[in-house]
């Protein structure tokens, strides 16, 4: 009887070893690919264009090639979209030409050598002008629509601001301001000190307010400070506790999320799985002074000629939404509006239904003068 138990289980262990060999092996060996949608205008493809000197991927996918295009702004910067968002836009694609975009480095666009120099803010703003540029004259649309999160809210205020002549609106998902990193602190150790969370206390209080320079070696820090970028150590540690306490994603885990989606994605390789944090941690080392700490909208200007959404999560420890509160304050626009979700800074992943939601219900009932 026993030597029959042993003998099943190990059929059964050589099976499961067997079914995962293959799963890697066709994860690996699999061409990048994304699903077809069925219907005579639908519309899925996955490929990569020059971009200023940079090959960059899009990733573009809706039932009907004739929507409204709707172009969705990363965050990080290097957070790339395409491998990760798929499944979480699928009412989007029913209304849109929805687009994903691997920035400079990330993602896809990371898996070619991008010189060290060329990641500022200034170059993101002029490539994201030339996908902009190319998705108008593709798809022969004056104008389309723009949804960035968090840095990528940060590059879109701006895109949008500056050139609102290409956009039909404008929607920033954990909308920054200025003051990020400042405002992250300051909350993230409040919340730290009313759920009585001693280990957060101590390590946040040893690190002190920005700019840190008091920087404690702690584990459980996602991305590790490169050599002349010192003081990003200090971010990590607020940000590891940012997530802790629930100010990340509230609801869910993202890095289970996210890690799930990157095995299984037909859109990346099991090589651009794993290049991924690679890439994300590499971007954010470069570009997070400046794409951050240093950012400031208001110094963009606060006067837009299009229509102006902030999808705001009420538990943001990253982007506190106080910021982004205080600075639609000060936007005038011929509609704008802010729209709360009970989640983290994770909206489209913690309420993907109701986030989509949201935009469909916004774009679709702009004034009549920002519908074509």
């Amino acid at each position: 009887m026993l030597n029959t138990i042993l003998v099943s289980l190990a059929l059964l262990l050589g099976v499961i070893l067997l079914a995962a060999g293959g799963f890697v092996a066709y994860r690996y060996f699999a061409p990048r690919h994304t699903p077809k949608i069925m219907g005579e205008y639908a519309i899925a493809e996955l490929f990569s264009l020059p971009i200023n000197g940079v090959k960059q991927w899009l990733l573009i996918r809706g039932v009907d090639r004739r929507n409204p295009v709707l172009l969705f702004v990363h965050g990080g910067p290097g957070s790339a979209h395409i491998g990760i968002l798929r499944n979480f836009q699928k009412e989007l694609e029913k209304y849109f030409v929805v687009v994903q975009w691997d920035q400079r480095g990330a993602g896809l666009s990371g898996n070619e050598p991008v010189p060290d120099e060329t990641y500022h803010k200034e170059q993101f703003v002029a490539d994201g002008l030339e996908v902009t540029r190319y998705l108008r004259e593709r798809f022969q649309q004056e104008k389309i629509f723009l949804v960035g999160h968090s840095w990528g809210s940060g590059l879109g205020y701006i895109l949008a601001v500056r050139h609102p002549e290409y956009y039909r609106a404008f929607a920033g998902l954990g909308q920054m301001s200025r003051d990020g990193e400042v405002l992250a602190y300051a909350e993230t150790l409040k919340v730290a000190r009313a759920a009585n969370h001693r280990e957060a206390i101590k390590e946040l209080e040893l690190l002190g307010a920005p700019p840190y320079k008091n920087i404690p070696k702690v584990k459980g820090v996602l991305h590790q400070a490169e050599p002349g970028h010192e003081a990003f150590a200090g971010s990590m540690v607020r940000f590891k506790w940012s997530e802790v306490l629930g100010g990340d994603s509230k609801y869910i885990k993202i890095a289970n999320l996210v890690v799930k989606e990157l095995l299984f994605s037909t859109e990346y390789t099991l090589t651009d799985a794993a290049a991924w944090l690679k890439n994300k941690a590499h971007s954010v080392n470069l570009t997070y002074q400046e794409c951050n700490d240093d950012l400031d909208l208001y110094q963009e200007g606060t006067g837009f000629k299009i229509p102006v959404f902030f999808l705001l999560g009420k538990w943001d420890l990253l982007t506190v939404p106080g910021g982004a509160v205080a600075l639609m304050e000060t936007i005038t626009a011929p509609q704008k509006e802010i729209i709360w979700f009970d989640t983290g800074h994770e909206i489209h992943w913690e309420r993907p239904k109701e986030y989509q939601k949201a935009l469909i219900d916004k774009f679709n009932n702009l004034p009549r003068s920002f519908q074509t």
